[in-house]
């Protein structure tokens, strides 16, 4: 996993995907870390979770009632000019 978060740290997005990217690489070095099997860990985890894509399950909506998703990065819309392929590896 590390080497997809140095490929997209290299050659970031230029969407709005990109702010999912930097939802997943905080989840990412949570789990690095080890802070997940905290009860703060894992609450911090299920709130980068109900930031991204569909957001919490019922189930896990049912289990975690007090997860507040946290905040997106503002990621501003691609231009011509931005979607100029600067390399060409």
């Amino acid at each position: 996993m590390a080497c997809v978060i140095e490929h997209f740290n290299k050659y970031p997005l230029k969407t709005k995907k990109y702010a999912d990217f930097l939802l997943f690489q905080s989840a990412f070095y949570i789990v690095c870390s080890k802070e997940h099997l905290t009860a703060v860990g894992l609450r911090k985890l299920l709130n980068i979770r109900a930031s991204l894509n569909k957001g919490l399950s019922e189930r896990l909506v049912v289990a975690f009632p007090n997860i507040t998703p946290v905040p997106r990065a503002e990621v501003s819309k691609p231009t011509l000019e931005s979607n100029r392929i600067e390399d060409k590896h």
